[in-house]
């Protein structure tokens, strides 16, 4: 994607197109010395330079101009794109609140500071300012420059519907950022947990991403006191489409425990994604049956996340029926889950969980299956995920549960592979 960000940058240098027409730079030096109220000469130079690399004395006659005329909306253009070309992006982030609090409807500057944001991974800011850009834009250039950007925004958000739609109102197509959402991308990840006692699991999964169709497959062993006790495998599909993304999964359940093996459980959810400025919402709704030898488990979850470039909080609800084989002997629960997150560097995620209520037999926000009897009443946990390169993750979890007052530790670490 560096290659599409390329591109946009050059699309943003439009704005400056409409300035006069190229000259020798030594003519146009000669002018300004002569005249240094010349705006126009020294508008041209200060373009003539970019186009040459000489971005420095570029940025001196932009800052120049700017003193001369605090309304030049070309200099104010020029000195974000001075400070780009270097990678000067914080730098231009500074100055870009100033330009835009003096040019509130001058979308070109939206287009800048988007893209400052954007190289820094901050990609809900960057998706509200190209919108709001688009919004603005007089020319088709400008206009054009903004759902380029907007589009590939959404490619970054992994929202490939929105990102279609934006890539239908460019007049010239984006080969690149349509490859992007053509080309299947597969990750495989290798997990291990234990509880620091008798209890250890290994998990390995395969995902497909096609566009908006996803496919993963599944297989967790877990191994307790030293022999295999229990096996799951599962599968899920998932559909992105413009009003929400759907998930389907069924798994299978395998073990010793004649009171509980085999199982199968099966889900459904539906997660609506919705933005607002320059935070992303999304409510959750699902459901799931899951049905053991001696009784079957029917739970309902309500939930919202909301998420910024910086934080992440969100919560979710869950009621649980149990049905069990014996008379009178039915149970409901009400099980809740917070978390938070926290981006402590450009990719680097510190997230807290809090789960609340008997956890036995419930599925929890992320997939697990708690399959026990005597599961926690209330669990504590962090998680740390990183990228490693260009290609590899890491995500580590440690959790503390409490049952009867007494502490439980486990920790799970997973790495992932993106091919």
């Amino acid at each position: 994607m560096k290659i599409g960000l390329s591109a946009l940058f050059l699309l943003c240098l439009l704005s400056l197109m409409a300035q006069n027409p190229a000259s020798d730079l030594s003519v146009l030096r000669l002018q300004v010395a002569q005249n240094p109220i010349d705006s126009s000469a020294r508008l041209s130079l200060a373009y003539q330079l970019m186009l040459v690399s000489e971005p420095d004395e570029a940025l001196k006659h932009y800052e120049t101009l700017l003193i001369q005329d605090p309304q030049n909306a070309s200099a104010a253009e020029g000195i974000l794109w001075a400070l780009q070309s270097q990678n000067r992006f914080r730098e231009s982030l500074a100055r870009a609140q100033e330009f835009l609090h003096n040019f509130p409807t001058h979308a070109p500057l939206y287009n800048y500071t988007a893209y400052g944001l954007s190289r820094l991974n901050l990609h809900l800011a960057a998706r509200q300012l190209y919108a709001r850009a688009e919004e603005l834009a007089i020319s088709t250039a400008h206009k054009n420059t903004a759902t380029h950007g907007l589009a590939w925004e959404y490619l970054f958000l992994k929202n490939y519907p929105a990102a279609k739609s934006a890539l239908v109102r460019l007049n010239d197509a984006d080969p690149l950022a349509q490859s992007l959402i053509d080309k299947p991308q597969l990750q495989i990840a290798l997990g291990a947990g234990t509880n620091y006692q008798g209890k250890h699991s290994g998990n390995l999964s395969a995902s497909l991403q096609k566009a908006e169709w996803s496919l993963k497959l599944s297989a967790n062993e877990l191994i307790l006191d030293g022999s295999r006790f229990r096996e799951t495998y599962g599968i899920s599909a998932g559909w992105q489409n413009s009003l929400a993304d759907l998930e389907i999964s069924a798994r299978k359940l395998s073990g010793k425990d004649e009171r509980v093996y085999p199982a199968s459980s099966f889900g459904l959810s539906i997660k609506p994604i919705f933005y607002i400025n320059k935070l992303q919402f999304t409510p959750l709704l699902s459901g799931s049956y899951s049905r053991y030898e001696r009784f079957d488990v029917q739970q309902a979850d309500l939930g919202l996340q909301a998420a910024s470039d910086i934080l992440s909080a969100g919560y979710s609800f869950s009621q649980l029926y149990q049905d069990n084989e014996a008379l009178n002997s039915d149970s409901k629960e009400q099980l809740h889950s917070l978390n938070f997150g926290v981006r402590i560097a450009p990719q680097i995620w510190l997230s807290a969980y809090l789960y609340e209520g008997e956890q036995a037999w419930w599925t929890n926000p992320y997939g697990a299956i708690n399959d026990s009897f005597d599961a926690d009443a209330r669990s504590y946990a962090l998680s740390l995920s990183s990228p490693l390169g260009s290609r590899m993750g890491i995500l580590i979890y440690h959790q503390i549960g409490v049952q009867d007052h007494e502490t439980q530790h486990s920790s799970f670490i997973t790495l992932s592979y993106h091919i």
